[in-house]
Order: C-alpha cells, then structure tokens, then sequence
C-alpha cells in the first residue's frame, strides 16, 4: 500500500466514478484504476462494487475508509513537520565551539538568529579536543575547533583561520622574544586545565620543550583564558594566550605582550562527521561560521 493509491482510493470514494476522480486527480482512467486494483491485490479485498451507475463501496471499503483518511492526513502531518527544517526556519544547531571562541566569534551567533529567527541555537563552549570528541560520538552536529586534534572520525575543513598566541606578562624589561627555555624559567600559567596535553596550544608547547629534553609542566593552571590573563595581571605568573583572545578582553592595553621565538600560531578549522548528513540549520551555521572567521583572519594577520 502506498500514500499514492491511499490518495487515489480516496478521490474514487468522494467522485463516485473512477472517470470523474481521474479527471480531478489530472491522471488517465487506465492509471488510476490500476493504482487502486494494486491496492485491493495488496488488501486481499475488494473496496468498491463497480456498476454502470458508478462505485459503490463495499463492506471492506466502508471499514477502510476512515482508516484511509487518517493515514492521509498523517501523512500530509508529516510533511509539513519538517518543512519547516528543509526551509532552515525550524529546527536546532547543536554546534561546538573552541574555549575562547565565545570572545572572539561572539557575533556569529546574533548574525545566525537575524537570519535564521525560527531555529533554536546550541551552541556549547568547551576545549577543542572535547568538541572533536562531542562531534565523533554523534553529540553535536559540528564545531569550530583550534588544531591539532585527533582527527579519528571526522572531516576537517581547510584552515579558515589563524593567529598568534603570545606571553603575556607584567615586567616592562621582557621586551624581546620568549623562547620555550625562557619560558619555563619563568613562572607560567595555562589555560584549558582540563584538557592538559590534549589542548592543541599545549601540544604545540609540549613539543618544542620536548625538542630539547625539557620538562614541560605549566606553574599554574586554570579553565578559560580569561582567568589565565587575570592571573598575569596581578603579575603572579606570565600567561600564553592568543592575542585576539586577550584583546577581546582588553588585556593587550592593560599588560606588557611579546611573541614567542619561534611565533606560535594556533590555526582553526570546522569539523563535523559527516557533511552529507547534516541538517539544513547546521549547514547555515557553518557556511555562517566560514565567513566569520575569514573576516578574524584578515584582521588578524600573524606576524
């Protein structure tokens, strides 16, 4: 049984007459005859006594009449469900973003709701190597993530942008690049310490100390970048974050900054699992997402 012969059953039973209901469907007499006969073959039962004077239904026909508008009308239900969804005016974003990226990106979820007012926005803050996660097990659609991350399971977007994470601090001699040595001698605070080795800026670091044998343990650590510049401004231990980050929060006016040697640049992507599946609402933000931080790359050129 499908909707078409339901449909087709439907307009033989209010025309009377397979000729009229053929003419009001726009389909020939031949083809909507054969859609219900496949339809009484798929039942096992006759629905209609034809005579010269028109249909007349029969007691199985009687019985299945209302069961045939019902399954009409859930249909068409169904229909209109997710249109809203395929139109993008219904529907949720469940979509990750890197730690900091609530500073930097935090016109990008305004921006979605102008356009798209209709669709709920999720959109969790978490380190880059949990967002991948989250992704990877099916829990968010997509996310912006800083790179590296473990790549398992996921399609990874060209770089859309990047920038540089510097050392933070208030002594007004530093004045000059910081290498990993000088870095380490000097008391250091990190964000993300949830995450440790896994944060892409940490695996960045952990290398180059790695390189030259070197322990790489940070003084202090703290959850969000906000709180690592808090900490270096009451001067306790120098913080690396990035330096869009630390404008956003004001903290380039307010303490002493110097690059790292060499620069250490952080680079940002969009992954998901797999871009066929995702929803309309998802592929809005992202393409949304794209053009956002292609606008942070041309302001924030790493030197």
């Amino acid at each position: 049984m499908t909707i078409l012969q339901v449909n087709y059953f439907l307009a033989a039973t209010a025309a009377g007459s397979l000729t009229q209901a053929a003419e009001e469907l726009g389909v020939s007499q031949p083809t909507l005859s054969e859609q219900i006969r496949k339809l009484e073959q798929g039942l096992g039962v006759a629905l209609f006594t034809r005579a010269k004077q028109g249909l007349t239904l029969t007691e199985a026909g009687q019985r299945f009449l209302p069961h045939a508008r019902k399954v009409a009308r859930d249909y068409e239900a169904a229909m209109e469900s997710v249109t809203g969804i395929r139109d993008r005016e219904e529907g949720t974003v469940a979509f990750g973003m890197f730690n900091s990226g609530q500073y930097v990106l935090s016109g990008l979820i305004p921006a979605f709701r102008t356009l798209h007012p209709n669709i709920h926005v999720r959109v969790v803050g978490w380190n880059s190597a949990q967002v991948a996660d989250q992704v990877r097990a099916g829990r968010l659609e997509a996310g912006v993530v800083a790179l590296p991350i473990d790549a398992r399971g996921l399609t990874i977007s060209d770089v859309l942008w990047s920038c540089e994470a510097a050392y933070f601090h208030t002594k007004p001699a530093l004045t000059e690049p910081v290498t990993i040595e000088g870095l380490l001698q000097r008391p250091l605070v990190l964000p993300d310490s949830g995450w440790a080795q896994n944060d892409p800026t940490r695996r960045q670091l952990s290398e180059r100390a790695q390189t030259l044998g070197i322990p790489f343990t940070p003084d202090i650590e703290v959850e969000t970048g906000s709180a690592a510049l808090s900490v270096a401004a009451s001067g306790t231990a120098g913080a690396v974050v990035s330096v869009p980050v630390a404008e956003a929060l004001g903290y380039t006016k307010k303490l002493n900054w110097v690059s790292l040697d060499p620069p250490l640049i952080e680079t940002f992507a969009i992954i998901s699992r797999d871009p066929a599946s995702l929803s309309p609402a998802t592929q809005a933000m992202i393409k949304l997402a794209e053009e956002h931080m292609r606008m942070l790359h041309r302001e924030y050129q790493p030197s």
